[in-house]
């Protein structure tokens, strides 16, 4: 694992936490450190600590999984029942992956997701809690504070100004992969929902994960959007407003290399009623604001 962050034994926590809350099975040190691409004795490390706060327990065979503290705060965290039933008949009802996220100041978490269709395309695990970069994150930044949606979209100069601007004006966004990479995404898709995420090794899944995200997140522009020609479409997302507040981003995965106008109608419309749905049920914010 090479360590970009400004604390990279803090990183390293985050990583052990997120391989075991997404795990299904406990896991020995060996096994987390090999697959993170640590030292053993890191990972013991870290996992001592763990333990001492019981954000992780050992079994007898010296094996770990999540413990009752870290349990507790995704028990706390964790979306109604109300949400969760949201999420599944919008993706029956689209027939793909749907996910909410809670976006925090330069970080995402997802808090819930829900499959439809046939093909069932693993991401980022519940729980599980990433560095926010351009563009993750581009349907609620129009309505976060001026300091850190221009930190978010500096990196992209003129191109995030244009991206803020349109999803504040349609409040939704939708990506592509480029043209060429239409077939490769595709590809990389049957990958994941033949083999399955559990059949490949957390080292790979995440490569071909990032590979994937990396191919599809170019964000259409106006112009694009409202061409009557079919397009592929990889996500689109959308705000969950409430009293003029942006905490939350819902997103859709249909991951199709072709997409009629009409097609994609469809797909905003549901998205965006999903979100306003969201928007008034009170079972979303508990625990859940800005941080």
């Amino acid at each position: 694992m090479v360590d970009r962050s400004p604390s990279p034994p803090t990183r390293r926590v985050i990583a052990v936490v997120g391989m075991l809350a997404s795990a299904d099975r406990p896991m020995g040190v060996g096994e987390i450190a090999a697959a993170l691409g640590i030292a053993r004795a890191t990972a013991t490390a870290v996992l001592r600590e763990l333990a001492d706060a019981s954000w992780v327990t050992r079994d007898t065979d010296r094996r770990y999984a999540v413990g009752p503290a870290l349990a507790g705060v995704g028990a706390r965290l964790a979306p109604s029942d109300s949400v969760a039933a949201r999420l599944a008949a919008l993706g029956a009802q689209v027939g793909c992956g749907v996910t909410l996220s809670r976006i925090d100041i330069g970080a995402l978490t997802v808090l819930a997701k829900a499959h439809g269709g046939a093909r069932d395309i693993p991401g980022l695990p519940v729980g599980h809690r990433v560095p926010l970069a351009y563009p993750a994150g581009a349907a609620v930044m129009p309505w976060r504070g001026g300091p850190e949606r221009d930190g978010w979209a500096a990196d992209a100069g003129v191109a995030g100004e244009h991206l803020l601007a349109l999803v504040q004006r349609r409040r939704y966004v939708l990506f592509r992969p480029a043209s060429e990479d239409a077939g490769l995404v595709e590809v990389l898709a049957d990958l994941l929902d033949v083999v399955g995420s559990d059949l490949l090794r957390p080292r790979l899944r995440a490569k071909v994960l990032t590979q994937l995200s990396a191919l599809t997140a170019r964000a259409y522009t106006a112009d694009e959007l409202d061409d009557d020609t079919a397009l592929p479409v990889s996500y689109l997302a959308a705000p969950v407003v409430v009293g003029g507040q942006a905490a939350h981003e819902l997103q859709m995965g249909p991951l199709r290399p072709s997409v009629t106008r009409d097609e994609r109608e469809a797909y905003i419309a549901a998205l965006m009623s999903a979100a306003d749905d969201l928007a008034r049920d009170p079972g979303l914010g508990a625990g859940q604001t800005v941080g």
